[in-house]
């Protein structure tokens, strides 16, 4: 609200010129300019227009929303509310900021873009005018349907076009099974492979429809099938017959992938957080990954507390420099989409799973439960196997177990490895948690825990 000094009786013109001195084009699109000469404007109250209204009403005659917006507004003014004003505004500027990003919008329909093609590629030569349309190897857009983005939208997923479905199955299939019905999932054009059971794609996809499109009803019906929940035992003539398991003659062997391989030991130790949502974190990794990457260095400041254990999910991800871990277990750049990852078996693998820092946390975290835990040595070992495995060890692999443990707590003792550099400082019993820490580490870097079988 401007105040013209001195005030001005009568206007017959009003000259405005705006003046943007920051950016190239005008930043203030359309505005209206009211004038008045009513008195109550010589005080601008900073009052919405809701709360004004309500003001002018007589109190007895005000409706619920109005005495809230009085309430609301006296509440943000009071004198005597100053402090506790400042304390609420305090805590909101400690939330995190919401992520933004940059978004398309259709342009009205009478103001479309013109498209045409261009002489050999010239964009000052205009020729044929084009419109968009479905390819036809697929089934066309329904006759009056307005060519957007919305009606293709609509289309993707309709039951007239099993395309996006059967996709969707195959990468859910591969997901579970470490190969999809068609193994190129990326692919299902004529340079892909051809599927090899092509009638259980198609009535996965028809029944994805049917299921409205849910996942969870498919992921379940996919883990209580015969197929998944056989054996991954391989006998000789499955061998000679089904060699890659294309025919699914054996529940299948694969490696995890390089996140769940992560949260999988710090769900053994008890580690995980179960926190959904929030920003990125930066759990711990071995220094120079980012400070030395191409397009300048990235200072990769260790979150702390809870944030140290997030899922892999929620790790910050820096394209010139991925999360070592990940990278090591085939996790990808980030430098372009990849729907099938390949999976690799190198030394540098398990000399992460005996040495890197998460690893080794975890390690000392469990083994640290473990040397308080007054339970016998049997029953630990069991609790800590089927933290790891998901199952119960039988007597022999025990009996392996507690001669393996008594075997380090003789070494430590001897003083053939250091005790503190194993399970960290510590009050007392420095023997019995490196050797518990020990036998978890041990039991991480057993080719049964990385694989899904």
């Amino acid at each position: 609200m401007f105040q013209l000094d001195p005030p001005v009786e009568k206007v017959s013109r009003l000259d405005l010129k705006l003046l943007f001195e920051r950016y190239y084009a005008a930043g203030l699109g359309r505005f209206r300019i009211s004038i008045t000469g009513d008195e109550r404007s010589a005080e601008a109250r900073g009052l919405s227009a809701d709360v004004e209204e309500a003001l002018l009403v007589a109190a007895e005659r005000r409706t619920p929303e109005q005495l809230a917006a009085i309430r609301r507004q006296f509440l943000e003014l009071a004198p005597e509310l100053a402090g506790a004003r400042k304390e609420i505004q305090k805590l909101r500027d400690g939330l995190p900021g919401y992520s933004t990003t940059l978004v398309m919008q259709e342009r009205e329909p009478q103001d479309r873009r013109t498209t045409f093609l261009r002489n050999r590629g010239e964009f000052l030569e205009p020729r044929e005018k084009v419109a968009a349309e479905m390819i036809s190897l697929f089934p066309p857009l329904p006759e009056g349907t307005p060519r957007d983005r919305l009606s293709f939208a609509r289309w993707l997923v309709s039951p007239q076009n099993p395309l996006t479905a059967r996709v969707t199955m195959n990468r859910l299939w591969a997901a579970f099974f470490g190969r999809g019905l068609v193994r190129t999932t990326e692919d299902f054009g004529f340079q892909g492979e051809a599927p090899t059971h092509p009638d259980l794609l198609d009535w996965l996809a028809t029944d994805f429809v049917r299921q409205g499109w849910s996942q969870k009803k498919m992921m379940r019906l996919i883990v209580t099938s015969a197929a998944y929940r056989q054996s991954a035992r391989v006998t000789a003539e499955a061998l000679q017959k089904d060699p890659e398991n294309k025919l699914l003659s054996r529940s299948p062997r694969t490696r995890l992938d390089a996140e769940v391989v992560r949260d999988s030991v710090l769900k053994a130790a008890g580690l995980l957080s179960p926190k959904i949502g929030g920003p990125s974190v930066f759990p711990p990794q071995p220094p120079g990954i980012t400070t030395e990457g191409a397009y300048g260095p990235l200072t990769w400041t260790v979150s702390q507390g809870e944030d140290r254990y997030r899922r892999g999910l929620y790790t910050f991800a820096k394209r010139t420099a991925p999360y070592a871990m990940f990278s090591t277990f085939d996790g990808p750049s980030g430098e372009a989409c990849v729907a099938r990852r390949e999976v690799s078996n190198t030394p540098l693998q398990a000399l992460t799973m005996l040495n890197d820092e998460v690893v080794v946390e975890a390690a000392r975290h469990a083994g640290k439960s473990a040397a308080a835990d007054p339970a016998p040595a049997e029953k630990k070992i069991a609790a800590m196997f089927r933290r790891c495995l998901s199952r119960e060890p039988d007597a022999a692999e025990v009996a392996l177990l507690l001669k393996y443990l008594e075997t380090q707590k003789a070494r430590i003792a001897a003083q053939e490895v250091d005790a503190v550099k194993i399970a960290g400082k510590g009050d007392g019993a420095d023997i019995e948690r490196a050797a518990w820490t020990l036998l978890f580490r041990a039991l991480l870097n057993l080719d049964e825990f990385v694989t899904r079988s």
